[in-house]
């Protein structure tokens, strides 16, 4: 392969670096699927419980609030590219950076690593809309808060 195709190659996320809050999962039994790894749907609730965690911990919010009068997010698109196969009962490590932060919507990459691999086994993320919780319309702008707390992990090649 010449240097130059080589170049050309689009950069995949897969280091440790490029990720600013991390999460231990710990890998289930059920996880498995028959050839003996972890099935690819299986990522995207890791994927979830990474960037709600983080919601929930540093955004303030809160899936039981029944004030109707704070944001939700809605999921409108996700993705998931498989590098390397991972299977129980390994620890995994999801990492969380935010890719974009739009007026009503949040761009998250996610990259799960295996044990204390330095490359991301997957790679992977979704973007939610915010929306009233009544109307399910776009929010006009993110709470600050939330966009503050958001910004703490804005991927470093976006800053």
């Amino acid at each position: 392969m010449s240097t130059q195709s080589a170049a050309r190659r689009p950069y995949t996320y897969r280091s440790r670096a490029d990720y600013k809050h991390f999460l231990p999962i710990q890998s289930r039994w059920n996880d498995n699927d028959q050839y003996g790894h972890i099935n690819n749907s299986i990522y995207y609730f890791y994927i979830d419980t990474v960037v709600n965690e983080y919601l929930i911990r540093h955004c303030g919010l809160d899936p039981l609030d029944n004030s109707k009068t704070k944001p939700i997010g809605l999921v409108i698109a996700s993705n998931a590219n498989f590098y390397a196969p991972a299977s129980y009962p390994n620890l995994l490590q999801a990492g969380l950076c935010i890719t974009k932060i739009g007026r009503s919507s949040v761009a998250y990459r996610v990259g799960i690593f295996q044990n204390d691999d330095d490359e991301a086994c997957v790679v992977g993320g979704f973007t939610h809309v915010f929306v009233d919780p009544v109307q399910r319309r776009p929010v006009q702008s993110l709470p600050q808060d939330f966009r503050a707390a958001l910004e703490k992990i804005l991927a470093d090649d976006l800053n």
